[in-house]
């Protein structure tokens, strides 16, 4: 279940939900475990060849990236859909419960948007799949995603902070 309604995470997914069902599709359309693709759809193993191609057309249109993996469909957001982070200033409620999520994400928000490199869109990959969860994982996860940040700022790559602290904000 969403952390909170207007979710950026749930967003992304309802909009492959309603690519997919829009193509004459149907089945699931689930966050997946970390790493890799972010969403899985089973609608080609109840598609004909026809469907099928018509399903994986309207996903490209949507912005998803498609590949198959068995009967499943993988999902992951085009770079452009995932630059597309919502740009809003992050409050911090220094007294409240997720203070330090806040202030990682308005951290995040300030520095500039740059061209995504494979660890800055993995980085908002997993930012995404942490805030469809409930808030209390989500907090349980910051010190994850703080990790990765942090390896890749080491190596010098700041790419993907701006836009994963923008999707984490909203969700906050």
């Amino acid at each position: 279940m969403a952390a909170v309604s207007g979710n950026p995470a749930v967003a992304l997914r309802d909009r492959a939900r309603e690519a997919m069902l829009a193509s004459g599709g149907r089945g699931f359309v689930r966050f997946l475990p970390p790493g890799g693709a972010l969403l899985a759809t089973d609608a080609l193993g109840r598609a004909t060849q026809e469907q099928a191609e018509a399903i994986r057309a309207a996903l490209r249109a949507a912005g998803f990236v498609c590949a198959q993996s068995g009967a499943l469909l993988l999902l992951t957001p085009q770079d452009a859909l995932l630059a597309a982070a919502p740009e809003t200033k992050t409050g911090v409620d220094w007294a409240g419960e997720v203070y330090a999520a806040q202030a990682l994400a308005r951290r995040w928000q300030a520095r500039p948007p740059l061209p995504l490199t494979p660890a800055g869109r993995q980085l908002i990959l997993e930012t995404l799949r942490l805030i469809w969860q409930p808030r209390s994982r989500v907090l349980g996860g910051i010190d994850a995603l703080r990790a990765r940040a942090a390896v890749m700022l080491r190596g010098g790559d700041a790419s993907g902070l701006h836009e994963a602290g923008a999707y984490l904000g909203a969700a906050l």
